[in-house]
């Protein structure tokens, strides 16, 4: 046999061994979740719209997974979702059939936050995708001095903010620390409504890091009546609705190669806006599974139209997407980190 025609029938032989290998692998993960269950422990309330994007996700999941397994829903509050993180890392199942959906600042705890606040280690976790990215808002009202974001370098703005290490608290001090905007923060309402009824009284008269998809399914009168300014958007990409609006991005008020270093440290999270890991332990095969069957859903006409009829805005990551977000923050510099941490929690 001439050399040109060995290498050829190398080639066709390493093809078709291949075609077996990828069978047996999916043949195994299918085997191994036939009958079986897995849990989905959400680290958040029920009624929210954490258990709202899991419940429709999930519903949707299981006939992409080999093996069709069964998909139950676990609320699990507490701590910013390191209750629920700490869990699935330390306590529930490793063999595949037990899913964090955590608040993504759980994920960025460690190098964000308190690291002796967490026992687990977020770059280690298999990472599955995430359904939405998050796009912050800030908001004025329409008799505030400050009616673009230009003007909060001028004139005060008193924010309401809620509890340490969630975005409505950081994202406020980001910008006043970083860019410099003339931010007074009230912190202490508890969440996006009470700062809202706060902004209504006349208590405060702005609130930054209200996610678009969020201000729209739950207080969208606001834009629609005209209530408040979309002052700027912070994230790595700006929503089309916000950016017809007006509302320009965080981006066009960076002045300098460090507040853009910080900045993007600070919006690399948002990729995970609505994550799902594995525990470490959990095997690959069966994480690359659901990495492929999670895809699949984001495509599936059924989820896109319960998606739209809750009002849930679907920007998907990839599990790999995820990953590497993840990684991005978890390698930073000590330096660049240590100031990230200070400008989040000042």
């Amino acid at each position: 046999m001439s050399p040109t025609r060995r290498i050829a029938a190398i080639g066709v032989t390493a093809m078709l061994a291949a075609v077996p290998v990828a069978a047996r692998s999916q043949d195994k993960v299918a085997s191994f979740y036939k009958d079986k269950t897995i849990s989905v422990y959400i680290g958040a309330d029920v009624g929210g719209g954490f258990t709202a994007y899991a419940r429709t996700v999930w519903l949707h999941a299981g006939q992409y997974i080999p093996g069709s397994p069964k998909i139950v829903l676990l609320n699990m509050p507490g701590a910013g979702s390191r209750k629920a993180t700490a869990y699935v890392a330390a306590v529930a199942a490793k063999d595949g059939t037990a899913i964090g959906a955590p608040y993504p600042g759980a994920i960025v705890e460690p190098v964000f936050g308190d690291p002796k606040n967490v026992r687990y280690k977020p770059l280690a976790f298999g990472y599955i995708g995430s359904v939405d990215s998050s796009d912050y808002l800030c908001l004025s009202r329409k008799d505030s001095k400050v009616q673009k974001f230009s003007d909060a370098f001028q004139n005060e703005l008193v924010i309401g903010g809620d509890a340490k290490g969630f975005n409505l608290f950081y994202i406020a001090n980001v910008l006043k620390n970083v860019l410099g905007a003339k931010f007074k923060i009230v912190n202490g309402y508890k969440g996006s409504h009470d700062i809202v009824m706060a902004m209504e009284r006349g208590e405060v008269h702005g609130m930054c890091g209200y996610g678009w998809a969020a201000l729209i399914s739950q207080a969208g009168y606001l834009v629609q009546q005209h209530k408040v300014n979309l002052l700027v958007q912070f994230a790595k990409k700006g929503e089309p609705e916000p950016t017809k609006l007006g509302a320009p991005m965080v981006w066009d008020f960076v002045k300098t190669p460090e507040q853009r270093e910080l900045l993007e440290l600070v919006a690399a999270p948002q990729v995970f806006g609505r994550p799902y890991f594995l525990p470490a332990e959990a095997p690959r095969d069966r994480l690359t599974a659901l990495r492929r069957a999670f895809d699949k859903v984001m495509k599936d006409p059924g989820f896109l139209a319960d998606a739209r009829k809750q009002k849930l805005s679907v920007t998907p990551a990839t599990g790999e997407e995820v990953e590497a977000s993840v990684k991005q923050i978890f390698t930073a510099s000590p330096a660049t980190l240590a100031k990230v941490r200070a400008a989040m929690n000042d």
